[in-house]
C-alpha cells in the first residue's frame, strides 16, 4: 500500500514524526514524499499539487495533505474518496480541484496536540486505512461538499482572456488557470499580459530555454495552463505575486 505525503513542513523533524507514526501502525506501508516544499500556509499551492500529482499514483493510494494554517480551530479533518484514491487532511481548500468525489468522512480522532494534527490525526488515519480499517471506523460520513477556494473562472472578453494566478511553483513559475485551448496562440507570438499592477509584453515560447537567461516569457506548462516564467530565474519574485491575483492576456498583432 502506498501512502503519500504533501506538506509545507520543509525537510524538518515534523516530517519524520508523521512517518514514525505511520510506520508504527503500518510497518509494511510504502511512504512516498510528493513534496514538503509547499510554501508555508499556501493552501492554493497545496491544492494545485494535489490536483496535478496525486492522481498519477496507482488507484487505491492514500494521500496525506497537510497545509493547515487553521490547525486547532473549528475547521474539520476529512477523509475524501475521489477518483479511486483516498485523501486525508484538513477541509480548508486543499481538495478544491478533486474530481469525482464519491464520499466524505468527517474524522473523529482525538488529537494529543492542538497544533500538530498531521502527526496526531492525519498520519494515524492514513496508516489505519492502509492496515485495512474501514472509513466508517474513523469518522462519520457527511454530505460530499468540501471547502473550495474562490477561483475566478477564465473567460474571454473581446480580445482579452481574463483569469488568475493559481500559484507559484518552487521554481518561481507563475501558473495561471488559463488553459491552452482557450489561449489558442502560436509559438513565437507576442502576448500582452496584465497581472497585478504590472503590464508586460512577453514572447510566447515552447519552453524555458528558448528565452535568454534572466528573460521573462510565457509558455504552456506541463499541466496545460499558461505560465509566466523567467529562464533560470523566478517570475513570481519579479512580479511580486503569490496566487489569487487577477490576470489578463491577449495577443499583440
Amino acid at each position: 500500500m502506498i501512502v503519500t505525503l504533501t506538506t509545507d513542513f520543509g525537510w524538518s523533524e515534523y516530517v519524520g514524526a508523521m512517518k514514525g507514526v505511520i510506520l508504527s501502525i503500518a510497518p509494511s506501508v510504502r511512504i512516498v514524499d510528493i513534496t514538503h516544499s509547499i510554501r508555508s500556509y499556501d493552501i492554493r499551492h497545496g491544492a494545485y499539487v494535489v490536483a496535478s500529482v496525486c492522481s498519477r499514483f496507482p488507484e487505491g493510494s492514500i494521500h496525506v495533505v497537510v497545509v493547515d494554517p487553521g490547525v486547532g480551530t473549528e475547521r474539520r479533518g476529512v477523509l475524501v474518496e475521489a477518483g479511486g484514491h483516498r485523501y486525508v487532511g484538513p477541509d480548508n481548500g486543499v481538495f478544491t480541484f478533486l474530481k469525482d468525489v464519491r464520499r466524505v468522512i468527517e474524522l473523529r480522532v482525538e488529537a494529543a496536540s492542538r497544533t500538530f494534527h498531521g502527526r496526531d490525526v492525519f498520519a494515524p488515519v492514513a496508516a489505519k486505512l492502509a492496515s485495512g480499517s474501514e472509513p466508517e471506523e474513523l469518522g462519520t460520513e457527511v454530505e460530499p461538499e468540501l471547502v473550495k477556494l474562490s477561483i475566478r473562472q477564465p473567460r474571454r472578453t473581446g480580445r482579452w482572456i481574463e483569469g488568475e494566478v493559481l500559484c507559484v511553483d518552487t521554481f518561481g513559475n507563475v501558473i495561471t488557470n488559463i488553459p491552452e485551448e482557450m489561449l489558442g496562440v502560436r509559438f513565437g507570438a507576442e502576448l500582452e499580459v496584465q497581472v497585478g499592477l504590472r503590464r508586460l509584453r512577453l514572447p510566447f515560447l515552447e519552453s524555458y530555454g528558448f528565452a535568454e537567461p534572466g528573460r521573462m516569457l510565457a509558455l504552456i506548462g506541463s499541466e496545460g495552463y499558461l505560465e509566466l516564467a523567467v529562464n533560470r530565474g523566478s517570475a513570481g519574485s519579479m512580479l511580486g505575486v503569490q496566487g489569487g491575483e487577477r490576470l489578463r492576456v491577449c495577443e499583440v498583432f
